[in-house]
């Protein structure tokens, strides 16, 4: 006989009885639900889609932030210290906030190399890979590739792939469970795929202006291009100078729209748009960052919305 079981044994009836139902129910770390945590709202939803009920998710950043700054509290350490996996974008869009966290949370499982970690990027195609030299002087720049790869739900398809195969190496026990989420997740982006894929095709050859170079995968999704940023590089406030060149740019090129992701300041694709005679399109940055974008479908529902308008 075990020890617990002699303990019990030993004990009252009424208490031996109580002991062994709380012995019995305590969960173990194999039929558990899964802590995972994300990085971004995006990835967040992606979890979901495939983890349903045997995960509970949290995402690190908000759909109405900037993911490249986010406040490394201790509360988001904790988070992390009790993660039984860690999803994080990489190509460095979150290298401001999160090595500090990771390091602070004394979880080692969720280390670069650690076994419950998955970089979401390893998954996809990179685009914007810089050919050369980089350095602070061109600003934000990410010198692995373009990080902004959500947008496209090509790619998305791949990262649920990816989650869900790490989700069955450490819970083998749903393994199953599972892939029947991503498959019924990939049936319902395929039909959506479709959908989006028609409602662009009008705006298919035309151009656009961002903020910041991070709609890349969706204007390739819709074969929409970008004729400039309001950035002069990532992450430099535009000065006037850039904006007046801009202006000329957006009347030679035809545009017609302006995105920017509701997290910007508008106030100088408001003053382009005013002078040039395109419209500002306001988007969700991320999965939650509108009350039309509560989820990955209903979030690239509104990118498509949106760049739909370059038709004109």
């Amino acid at each position: 006989m075990n020890r617990t079981a002699t303990r019990i044994v030993s004990m009252p009836m009424p208490l031996a009885l109580a002991a062994f139902l709380f012995a019995t129910l305590l969960p173990t770390r194999a039929s558990a639900i899964l802590q995972v945590v994300t990085t971004t709202e995006g990835l967040a939803a992606l979890a979901r889609e495939v983890g349903g009920d045997r995960v509970k998710v949290e995402s690190l950043s908000r759909g109405i932030q900037d993911p490249h700054f986010v406040d490394p509290n201790p509360t988001l350490a904790v988070k992390l210290r009790n993660a039984d996996l860690l999803v994080d974008m990489g190509l460095e869009l979150e290298v401001g906030w999160l090595p500090p966290l990771v390091n602070q949370s004394r979880n080692p499982d969720i280390q670069v190399s650690g076994g419950r970690r998955l970089i979401a990027s390893n998954a996809v195609d990179v685009m914007d890979m810089p050919t050369g030299p980089v350095d602070r002087s061109q600003g934000d720049i990410h010198p692995s590739g373009n990080p902004h790869f959500l947008s496209d739900p090509r790619r998305a398809e791949r990262i649920a792939a990816a989650i869900a195969a790490k989700l069955a190496q450490l819970d083998p026990a749903g393994a199953a469970y599972y892939q029947g989420r991503l498959a019924d997740f990939d049936r319902r982006l395929a039909a959506a795929m479709t959908r989006w894929r028609s409602e662009l095709a009008p705006a298919q050859g035309a151009k656009v202006v961002t903020h910041h170079n991070s709609l890349r995968y969706l204007l390739d999704f819709g074969g929409v291009s970008a004729a400039g940023y309001l950035e002069p590089k990532p992450g430099i406030t535009p000065p006037p100078s850039h904006l007046a060149d801009l202006i000329g740019v957006v009347k030679s090129n035809g545009v017609k729209v302006i995105l920017v992701e509701n997290y910007y300041d508008r106030k100088a694709a408001d003053l382009v748009a005013r002078l040039s005679g395109a419209r500002v399109e306001a988007i969700p940055g991320d999965v939650g960052g509108s009350k039309d974008a509560a989820d990955y479908f209903s979030y690239v529902d509104a990118l498509v919305k949106a760049l739909a308008q370059a038709k004109g």
